[in-house]
C-alpha cells in the first residue's frame, strides 16, 4: 500500500470485499459498484491524490484533511460529508480523547480519512474480510455509525462505576488523591459530552439526509444509533451533576474537618488564656511576690493552675461549648 492508503477495498455486494493495490486507486468518481478508500490524512500525498480525483470538490478535500473537526453532516458536491467521533481505545490512550473519522459518501463511493487508528474501522474491515460485512456504501455508513456508538457504552458505564466507587469512598472519609480522581472524572465527562452533543445532531441529520439511498433497515440502524447517543448524553449530564454534588460534598467535608480542628484550638486557647496570664504575672521576678520565701509555694501554685484549668473545662462542658 501507498504511504497514505490504509485500506483500498472493492465490495462484492454480498458481505465481502477485495483489497486492491494502491496503484489501483480510482482516477474519477466511481458511478457503479461499491468502492471504499480509507486514507491517512497526515500524508500530503493523500491530499494530492484526492485533489486530482475528478468529481470531488475542493471543499470536500479541505474537510477531509482539516486539522480540527466537530461532528456534523452536510451535503457537499454529489455526496454527503459526515464527520464523527469515536472513543479512543488505542493502548495507553485516554478514551475521552476522542478520535475523528471523516467520510464523504456517494451511492457508489466512500472516501474516509483518519489521523489516528480507530478500532471501529478495523472491525468493519475484518467483517468484510470474513465475508460478513456491509454490502453497500449506505451499509458501511450505517455499520460504522452503529459500531462507533456501541463502543461508547463501555466507557460511559466505566465512568459511572468509577464515580459510584468514589462516592462511596468519600462517604467513608476523605483520603489522599480523591480530589484529583474526582477532577479527572469530571474532565473526562466534559470531553465526552463536548463531542457527543453535536454527534447526536449529526446522526439525526444523517438519518434524514440519507433516506433516499438507505434501506428501511439501514435508516433504522442509524436512528437507533442516534437514540443511543441521546441516552449517552443524558447519562453524561447525570454524571456531570453527580461530579458537582461530589465536589460540594468534598468541600463540605473539608470545611467540617477544618472547623473541628479550629474548634479544638479555640477550646485549648480558652483554657490556657487565664493560665498564661497567671504564669506571666508570677514570672515578673520583683520584690513583694507572694510565696518567694516558701518552698511549697511552687507546688501550691501548680495545684491552683490544675484546679483552675479543670474548673474551666467543666464550665465549658456544662455550657455545651463542645
Amino acid at each position: 500500500m501507498s504511504e497514505f492508503v490504509v485500506h483500498n477495498l472493492e465490495l462484492d455486494g454480498e458481505g465481502g470485499a477485495t483489497s486492491l493495490p494502491s496503484s489501483d486507486l480510482p482516477k474519477t468518481l466511481p458511478i457503479q459498484g461499491c468502492r471504499w478508500v480509507h486514507i491517512d490524512c497526515r500524508e500530503e500525498k493523500g491530499r494530492n491524490w484526492l485533489s486530482s480525483l475528478e468529481g470531488i470538490p475542493e471543499t470536500v478535500v479541505e474537510a477531509l484533511f482539516a486539522e480540527e473537526t466537530r461532528p456534523r453532516t452536510i451535503k457537499m458536491g454529489k455526496g454527503l460529508l459526515l464527520t464523527l467521533r469515536g472513543v479512543n481505545l488505542n493502548p495507553e490512550s485516554n478514551p475521552s480523547d476522542m478520535v475523528s473519522l471523516r467520510l464523504w459518501v456517494t451511492p457508489n463511493f466512500i472516501i474516509s480519512s483518519r489521523r489516528r487508528r480507530l478500532l471501529s474501522v478495523q472491525d468493519v474491515v475484518r467483517d468484510l474480510v470474513n465475508n460478513e460485512g456491509p454490502t453497500s456504501t449506505a451499509d458501511i455508513v450505517a455499520t460504522l455509525t452503529e459500531t462507533l456508538t456501541g463502543r461508547m457504552a463501555k466507557v460511559i458505564t466505566g465512568l459511572e462505576d468509577e464515580l459510584a466507587d468514589l462516592e462511596e469512598s468519600i462517604g467513608e472519609g476523605i483520603e489522599v488523591g480523591q480530589r484529583d480522581s474526582l477532577v479527572q472524572r469530571r474532565l473526562e465527562t466534559i470531553r465526552l459530552r463536548r463531542f457527543l452533543v453535536p454527534q447526536k445532531e449529526a446522526i439525526n441529520k444523517l438519518s434524514q439526509e440519507s433516506s433516499s439511498w438507505m434501506t428501511v433497515d439501514q435508516s433504522a440502524q442509524v436512528q437507533e444509533a442516534a437514540n443511543d447517543i441521546t441516552r449517552y448524553v443524558e447519562g453524561l449530564e447525570s454524571l456531570r451533576e453527580r461530579c458537582l454534588l461530589m465536589q460540594e460534598e468534598f468541600a463540605n467535608l473539608q470545611a467540617e474537618k477544618m472547623n473541628a480542628r479550629m474548634y479544638v484550638l479555640s477550646i485549648l486557647s480558652g483554657i490556657f488564656m487565664p493560665l498564661g496570664f497567671l504564669t506571666g504575672l508570677f514570672g515578673i521576678n520583683i520584690g513583694g511576690m507572694p510565696g518567694t520565701d516558701s518552698s511549697a509555694a511552687f507546688w501550691l501554685f501548680c495545684t491552683v493552675l490544675v484546679v483552675l484549668g479543670g474548673g474551666q473545662f467543666i464550665l465549658m462542658r456544662r455550657s455545651r461549648w463542645f
